[in-house]
């Protein structure tokens, strides 16, 4: 019983605490905003939080369920093969903990990417050969090394999970950067983590040496959770789609790793002008990388404009936004009113200017490497370098319009990235979705069974 308790209880932790309320803060963040402080103390990307601890010890536990399967393994007299699989197993949990651990993140001697930047090569590059033999072990252990079914289905599926989420963090620079940066974070983490417990229940399984959880993956009805949890997935993020989703009709931002990526610092008065063309669709929001790092100040009021570059005393669309003190660089969304609408291809000016108090200034983002070659960066009336621009995105309407569908289609075949995006996330999703539904089901059929067993004695 205990066993399932802990079990149900890190499902409702990791998925309510975490997964959820992280994808609940990216769709309403005038709900709850992604920089709450709560938020922050479960966010497993930073080092130290809650969540990151929680995964640490998660990690630690199984390594031990691990070793406890080995020595079981030994005792049964089940091979080699049975032995030396779980004894690698053990092994990986334990690096992935001190991997997870703060002091280990960038200087441990298991930190890949530390070891990369130090060889110059990416670290996918890397670690690619050590993941393809790795499979290749933990493929033999669970096909020739374990005899009991219950026991390989949870092991092959968490496997699954954390080759996807090992890939998922590869094509990061390739798909989310300046995309879906913030989900990525949760989809890896949720993805190992869901690798980690159902590694987890395997060993527990091996250790005990019984079949508790009837014939085949998890029972006699994975496949129906499975098409259940593609059917839900596929409702709410169409829902999300239609009714939250921003297409981004224009995207000027430094690659993931920021090279090029610098701040212009604007006082009093003074202004940064960034030309640009009309979409096709009405641009509803900008966003945009502000900072007041002035702790000693006032909030800064942040006036955006957008006017024609034939006419720049006439404004088409404005919106404000006022940057805290002591607020380092951040987002923020500014939303124009009245919605931006022009003849698509015009050439605009998109203004952004101050008025902080006297002496103090305030930092805009904007990245070299020409991210917008449709327009030029003028920064306090003079021409910047010809590859210098704002560093911003200009946002499609949220509501359900024929504008907005056009925006999404427009997206969507601008570019193949979208589309593997979408396919990554999806498959991501179904897998967020099937494996706790699994895990609970699993523990209450294990209860059931024991109870059973109890009561018929």
């Amino acid at each position: 019983m205990a066993v399932q308790l802990c079990l149900v209880g890190a499902v409702v932790f990791w998925w309510g605490g975490y997964a959820f309320s992280h994808l609940f803060s990216l769709t309403f963040p005038e709900l709850l905003p992604p920089w709450n402080t709560t938020l922050g103390r479960l966010n497993a990307s930073n080092e130290g939080t809650i969540a990151n601890a929680f995964s640490a010890a998660t990690l630690a536990g199984v390594s031990l369920l691990a070793v406890g399967a080995a020595v079981a393994s030994a005792r049964r007299a089940t091979g080699w093969l049975g032995i030396g699989g779980w004894v690698v197993i053990a092994l990986t949990t334990a690096a992935l903990t001190f991997e997870e651990l703060a002091e280990f993140k960038k200087v441990g001697p298991v930190s890949v990417v530390g070891h990369a930047e130090r060889l110059g090569i990416p670290w996918p590059v890397l670690v690619s050969p050590l993941v393809v033999a790795y499979v290749v072990v933990i493929g033999i252990f669970i096909r020739r090394g374990l005899s009991s079914t219950n026991v390989r289905a949870p092991l092959l599926l968490g496997i699954i999970c954390w080759v996807f989420a090992l890939f998922h963090e590869a094509i990061d620079p390739l798909l989310f950067a300046g995309r879906a940066r913030p989900i990525e974070f949760v989809l890896e983490e949720t993805l190992e983590y869901s690798g980690t417990l159902l590694v987890g229940a395997s060993a527990t399984l091996a250790l005990r040496g019984c079949d508790q959880l009837g014939g085949g993956l998890f029972g006699d009805h994975w496949r129906r959770m499975l098409m259940g949890a593609a059917a839900a997935v596929t409702i709410l993020v169409a829902l999300a789609v239609v009714f939250v989703f921003r297409p981004p009709l224009i995207e000027a931002l430094a690659p993931y790793t920021r090279a090029g990526a610098f701040a212009v610092s604007l006082q009093r008065h003074e202004a940064l002008v960034q030309e640009f063309r009309m979409p096709a669709v009405p641009v509803q929001s900008l966003r945009l990388l502000l900072s007041n790092c002035n702790t000693g100040g006032r909030a800064a009021p942040v006036a955006v404009r957008v006017t024609t570059v034939d006419a720049p005393d006439r404004v088409l669309s404005q919106g404000s936004v006022e940057i805290p003190a002591g607020d380092c660089p951040r987002w923020r969304d500014v939303a124009l009113l009245p919605p931006l609408t022009a003849t698509e291809g015009l050439p605009l000016a998109l203004q952004v200017a101050s008025e902080i108090d006297p002496g103090a200034e305030i930092g805009v983002g904007a990245t070299k490497g020409n991210q917008y070659p449709d327009g030029r960066l003028w920064i306090n009336g003079e021409l910047a370098w010809a590859d210098q621009n704002l560093e911003f995105v200009a946002y499609g309407p949220r509501e359900p319009t024929s504008g907005k569908l056009l925006g999404i289609r427009h997206l969507v075949t601008s570019d193949w990235r979208w589309l593997l995006l979408v396919a990554d996330v999806a498959v991501a999703l179904t897998l967020i979705a099937l494996v706790p539904s699994l895990l609970v089901a699993s523990a209450y059929e294990w209860t059931s069974k024991a109870s059973r067993s109890l009561f018929s004695r």
